[in-house]
């Protein structure tokens, strides 16, 4: 998956499942929003530069001491869907996929392992070691391979 354009994230309005990159470790927090991802990306930020580890991402880079960068750079969106009790899925399914491919926070709360999630997991081998091998979804929730 490749980060999304800035024009593309000031279009994206919509409720997604999006993940922010710590530029130090290539590790990933993954979150929900029904408002656009840059403004949940700038109150990560916000977080950070007030010593305020309100957020998993924030506790992360204020712990470490990691370096966090702009939303071009580390902010990506996974999943647009629906405000709905879907979305909660579509989360945990990802915060499962990035955990097991060592690729999550280790900040970021997660849920017992869903079997189910496994089934959604594309077979092959993780291609950019800092981003999941995840299955590409459209708005439909159907899967497509690329």
């Amino acid at each position: 998956m490749q980060y999304i354009s800035s024009w593309h994230k000031k279009q994206t309005i919509g409720t997604q499942v999006e993940c922010t990159k710590c530029n130090t470790c290539s590790k990933n927090y993954v979150g929900q929003s029904g408002r656009p991802i840059t403004i949940r990306h700038k109150e990560h930020i916000r977080y950070i530069e007030t010593n305020n580890p309100a957020s998993a991402y924030a506790t992360h880079i204020l712990n470490n001491r990691h370096e966090y960068g702009t939303a071009n750079d580390t902010l990506k969106l996974i999943h647009p869907c629906r405000k709905s009790k879907k979305m909660n899925h579509w989360e945990n399914m990802y915060i499962q996929i990035y955990r097991q491919q060592n690729l999550l926070i280790t900040e970021q709360q997660v849920n017992e392992p869903n079997p189910l999630y496994e089934l959604a997991q594309l077979p092959h081998a993780i291609q950019n070691s800092s981003q999941p091998n995840i299955p590409q979804t459209s708005t439909l929730g159907t899967h497509t391979h690329r």
